[in-house]
């Protein structure tokens, strides 16, 4: 089992009795765009695609009618390696999903722009007496020799929105009327984005 759900937020539930906290992932039916097969294209994948929109490219669109044989263009095209559904099977449904189920979820963390060094890498910052009129500057950087500033150094910098794969998280919950699945895990990436889901 695998598919692209759209995360809501984490809420707290009650599993057997026990407070258990928990994300709620939306998970709406998806279709399957294209079968790749190592034969033909090297590698074996799935592509699929979730959500309609109104405009999109002509590629986008002849990309989608060319595999499915219909007009319809969807918000998201997603690629999965190394997957297998039935030969006759043309959707992804919550009803795929079951209780106890193991997946991998992969997402991006939440982007925070460009931040310092302090808040990036969790410095501890400059003495904030005797004068200090820098207290969040990084300090040194070097020695005299070579130079120049080693690749690698821990600078301010873009933060955030970094692939992260958060391993073994069990279903706790599913709601197939509103399309909810309840993951016993905090997932990375901002309420509305979407994650990967794989079947462990």
């Amino acid at each position: 089992m695998f598919g692209l759900g759209k995360k809501i937020g984490m809420t707290r539930i009650f599993v057997d009795g026990v407070h258990t906290p928990v994300t709620v992932i939306e998970f709406p039916e998806q279709k399957i765009i294209q079968k790749k097969i190592a034969e033909k294209d090297g590698y074996n994948a799935l592509q699929i695609g979730i959500g309609t929109r109104r405009k999109a490219t002509k590629a986008h669109k002849g990309h989608v009618k060319k595999h499915t044989g219909n007009d319809e263009v969807v918000t998201r095209i997603v690629e999965f390696k190394n997957v297998e559904v039935e030969n006759d099977k043309k959707t992804l449904t919550i009803n795929d999903v079951t209780l106890d189920s193991i997946f991998h979820v992969t997402g991006s963390t939440i982007g925070r722009g460009f931040t310092g060094a302090i808040k990036r890498h969790g410095f501890h910052g400059q003495p904030q007496t005797h004068g200090h009129d820098h207290v969040r500057a990084v300090g040194s950087i070097g020695a005299r020799w070579p130079q120049r500033v080693l690749p690698g150094k821990k600078m301010a910098g873009h933060h955030g929105t970094n692939q992260r794969t958060i391993r073994n998280v069990k279903v706790v919950a599913v709601d197939p009327e509103l399309n909810l699945i309840f993951l016993k895990a905090s997932l990375p990436g901002a309420n509305n984005s979407y994650l990967k889901l794989m079947k462990a």
